[in-house]
């Protein structure tokens, strides 16, 4: 029962948050130039009734300077059992950002202009293959004291193959989010994102999806976190949920000094 529960609301977590990908959450927000990145993988292998496997693969890598910005990562899940694949998810995603100086100014200008690509594709949804190019405005409207906001607009054209049947739809959306950042104390912190992405000759055809993490501290040692990720299509693939939400509650205790 225990290894069933923890295999489904991992499921449940990247249904979430694999059909509008969160680039925010994967961006380093620092102002080092040069590389960074991570490299993230993991096997686990589970004997109950049946033998249950599963795998991820996600590196990050980015680049940056003071008017270019380069991000590209990978997203790959995939669980079997005994008799069939659960789940089998992957995602490629590149990203580039020119910074939107004045001529001749010295100052940093809070505008960029972003053009991105991405492939991706995920059984559980439905989903044989998707492919989007896209290109817009981002701007960071705020950046002081522990407190940071972003948002941005794209519009992005996308190729959908649809995996139960030979229906593919191409599609014009806009794009677009808004993201902020709250850590005025080290005992508190509040992130959110919050994407909203309609067709251009439709608004009524769109799509919504929000991360929301808070984390804060009431002892000395001890963090508590509270996670809500949710998502909706307003017209998904036959059989397929309009409405896909997760939760959490965590705790984190620290050690030493």
């Amino acid at each position: 029962m225990k290894i069933a529960f923890c295999f489904y609301f991992s499921l449940i977590t990247w249904l979430v948050n694999s059909q509008v990908v969160n680039i925010e959450n994967r961006r380093i927000y620092d102002d080092t130039s040069g590389w960074s990145g991570a490299f993230d993988a993991g096997f686990s292998a589970v004997q109950n009734k049946d033998l249950l496997l599963n795998a991820t693969f996600r590196p990050r890598l980015q680049y940056k300077t003071k008017k270019h910005y380069y991000l590209f990562l990978t997203d790959w899940y995939y669980s079997k059992g005994a008799d069939r694949v659960y789940a089998n998810t992957g995602m490629v995603h590149f990203r580039y950002a020119y910074r939107l100086n004045k001529k001749n100014s010295t100052k940093k200008s809070p505008w960029k202009w972003e053009s991105y690509a991405q492939t991706q594709y995920n059984q559980m949804l439905d989903q044989r293959l998707r492919s989007l190019v896209g290109t817009g405005l981002r701007i960071k409207a705020l950046d002081k004291n522990g407190y940071r906001i972003f948002a941005g607009m794209s519009t992005l054209y996308e190729y959908e193959a649809i995996q139960s049947s030979d229906i593919i739809q191409k599609n014009l959306r806009s794009s677009n989010y808004i993201s902020w950042y709250f850590n005025p104390k080290s005992t508190f912190s509040f992130s959110a994102v919050t994407y909203f992405q309609p067709l251009w000759n439709n608004l009524n055809d769109f799509r919504f999806m929000g991360q929301y993490t808070l984390t804060f501290s009431t002892f000395k040692r001890i963090d508590f976190r509270f996670e809500f990720n949710n998502f909706y299509d307003s017209k998904p693939p036959k059989d397929v949920r309009n409405w896909i939400f997760n939760t959490s509650v965590g705790i984190r205790i620290r050690l030493g000094e």
